[in-house]
């Protein structure tokens, strides 16, 4: 049996937005890293960054607005949606919408909470490391999509449809029109 992940003062902020969104998922996972990725990590924590947040930003036809990240500084070269890591003291909103503007340069509204991944991270002979990856929906507002942070971001741009060239892919399938909201299922959070 597992032994569960250390939670911080962060997580009772992720613990804040979920209970305040009725429509939100409470997923648990565990994921391996490779220990590389995985001592990436565990700077990020030692320096207060224990949760993520992205946003599926959709516009009025129904396009999802993805980035790209600088080949020198990104741990992966596929397509993802707008969104990092959360800084000291940074509630989840005020990240995911700080993300969104740096990557992207467009403004959103009906900003909701759509998923939480409660995630205990493992490595070859260690684990134990918790993290959280919020995952929201929001409307494009208005804003031509830029780069607005190009040691980050190399390109953002609307598709029809989620790429296959498209970091976790899976997690993004079949998301609620973020003009609805979805009837609670899944677990609680502990």
């Amino acid at each position: 049996m597992r032994a569960p992940a250390r939670r911080s003062s962060s997580h009772s902020l992720v613990l804040e937005a979920f209970r305040r969104s009725p429509g939100a998922l409470w997923i648990e996972r565990y994921r391996s890293l490779s220990p590389a990725a995985y001592r990436w990590m565990q700077t990020r924590a030692a320096k207060g960054l224990r949760f993520g947040v992205a946003a599926r930003v959709e516009n009025s036809r129904g396009q999802v607005l993805l980035v790209r990240l600088n080949r020198d500084s990104a741990w992966t070269r596929k397509w993802i949606t707008p969104g990092g890591g959360a800084e000291p003291g940074e509630t989840p909103r005020e990240a995911i919408l700080r993300e969104i503007r740096e990557e992207t340069g467009v403004r959103v509204t009906n900003l909701r909470l759509w998923k939480v991944y409660h995630e205990t991270l493992e490595t070859e002979g260690d684990g134990g490391l918790s993290w959280d990856f919020l995952q929201f929906t929001a409307i494009w507002a208005g804003g031509r999509p830029h780069t607005r942070v190009p040691k980050e971001v190399t390109e953002a741009r609307w598709f029809s449809r989620l790429p296959e060239d498209m970091e976790f892919r899976e997690d993004w399938l079949g998301p609620p029109r973020t003009r609805f909201r979805p009837r609670r299922t899944g677990t609680s959070p502990p």
